[in-house]
């Protein structure tokens, strides 16, 4: 019987101290260069104020990108998890241009300067694994486990939509700024707590002078 997992988000709490990003690329291994599982950015949206938001791979329940691909390099597992099997990746890019919010990327030579055994193009599309080694050993994602805020948890998805009942789910209209490629419908496997907008109050201005 499969499963769901998802992640949950919580924009009030997040610092963007990048703990989560730094996590991943170390559990990982992954050299510096132009991938990166894991991504921290704030956005500012007026006239609302300023909008952190911390996402992997959203493990969506209707991935794209494993329809988009020819090689049939990506699927997803029992787990709720997807993969991409880098040894049958054939580097058509499909993939990236079909997530709504880019998240499988390539490298470089600089990143990648030994292909491994098996690859059939030099440098395979590669992406967030939910951490999977971690999660067959009962342990959380290394991205949850380092966020000092304890912005992020992790866990299968009924379990986080009772746990956090006012997260929403990812979504075009009210996170425009996750989408980077189109707003198709994938039922991103991610839940977030927003963040209030900023709201500013007039303030009176002291000039010394009686009114």
């Amino acid at each position: 019987m499969s499963i769901q997992i998802a992640f949950y988000f919580d924009q009030s709490r997040c610092m963007s101290c990048n703990a989560c990003t730094v996590a991943c690329k170390d559990w990982h291994q992954l050299n510096p260069g132009l991938v990166n599982w894991r991504e921290q950015f704030t956005y500012e949206v007026p006239p609302n104020g300023f909008f952190p938001l911390a996402l992997g791979c959203n493990h969506c329940e209707e991935p794209a990108c494993v329809a988009a691909c020819p090689s049939g390099a990506i699927v997803k597992d029992e787990e709720g998890v997807v993969i991409i099997h880098r040894e049958l990746c054939q580097s058509y890019l499909s993939c990236i241009s079909a997530c709504p919010f880019a998240k499988p990327k390539v490298a470089d030579d600089k990143q990648e300067p030994n292909p491994y055994i098996g690859w059939q193009v030099n440098h395979p599309a590669q992406k967030c694994t939910a951490c999977r080694d971690r999660l067959s050993k009962g342990d959380k994602p290394a991205c949850v486990k380092a966020c000092i805020g304890r912005a992020l948890d992790f866990g299968e998805i009924n379990d986080i939509q009772a746990k956090y009942p006012t997260a929403v789910r990812l979504n075009p209209a009210e996170f425009p700024y996750a989408y980077k490629n189109n707003q198709t419908e994938t039922l991103p496997s991610v839940f977030i707590k927003k963040r209030d907008a900023l709201v500013v109050h007039k303030s009176t201005v002291y000039t010394g002078i009686p009114v």
